[in-house]
């Protein structure tokens, strides 16, 4: 399967989802269905307290972001698309409000929608050749506006404006010291041990100071990106069916036919 989680056997209250749709982990509408209810799952699970995020392909690659095709408005439909949005902003406001501890586990490259994705959790750690940023603007679409709004909340309004404008990709320490990600490892095999590590940090305590100083922290942000989704999708559709949006997808599905068509 696309998602799929298992407990850790010797760490107490600890689960991983894993990501392991070949070849790239493009995130289409099903693969959002797949990690809403496996997340939904671990929420429901009063024995978990903390969940890690990781790829599990063969390429290094922890998602290449949402699948084009979902976007391309002659692929789809404004039905689809504005399904599509919801369900993925249905998965990431709830993993960035989630009562839980969420480690982003990041092996290689991390676009878009995954990186996205990674900015929800509470912790990031990604391999030094790891890379990762918000690069629709190279796509010749907008960054959609709480995606926007994430990004300038975790490093600055004005170090956002940077990455975002120039549809960036930094790598490893540029991601450091932007603070995209919090920490650094050599090896994909030292990323599950490090995640694991941070989480225990947090689950060595009662779980109420936890839980209810990140609501305070993230509450208000959580709720108003939930209740805005149909606004947003409105926004989002009207952004891709746009001429201009289109002819640039166009091109892009060009350059990439025969190729994952993944990378937003």
């Amino acid at each position: 399967m696309a998602v799929t989680m298992e407990m850790l056997a010797d760490e107490k209250g600890i689960a991983v989802i894993s990501f392991g749709k070949e070849p790239v982990n493009s995130m289409d509408l099903e693969f959002w269905r797949l990690l809403k209810s496996t997340f939904q799952a671990a929420e429901a699970d009063k024995n978990i307290r903390g969940v890690i995020f990781q790829s599990t392909l063969k390429k290094n690659v922890f998602t290449a972001g949402l699948d084009i095709k979902e976007l391309h408005a002659p692929s789809t439909s404004e039905e689809r698309l504005k399904t599509f949005w919801r369900t993925l902003t249905e998965v990431l406001s709830s993993i960035y409000g989630s009562r839980l501890a969420t480690v982003a586990a990041i092996n290689g490259a991390c676009p878009a929608g995954g990186c996205m994705l990674a900015m929800c959790c509470d912790w990031r750690i990604i391999t030094y050749d790891g890379s990762m940023g918000l690069n629709e603007v190279a796509l010749g679409i907008p960054v959609p506006r709480v995606w926007c709004e994430l990004m300038a909340k975790l490093i600055g309004l004005h170090p956002a404006e940077e990455v975002l404008l120039s549809a960036s990709m930094p790598k490893g320490t540029d991601l450091r010291v932007l603070g995209l990600v919090d920490d650094l490892v050599e090896k994909p095999t030292e990323l599950l041990p490090s995640a694991v590590a941070r989480m225990k940090t947090w689950l060595k305590f009662p779980p109420k100071g936890f839980q209810e100083t990140k609501l305070m922290l993230r509450g208000d942000f959580a709720q108003r990106w939930a209740k805005g989704v149909e606004a947003e999708s409105e926004e989002v559709w009207n952004a891709v069916s746009d001429p201009r949006s289109v002819a640039s997808l166009d091109m892009v599905l060009k350059r990439l036919h025969g190729a994952p068509k993944a990378k937003m």
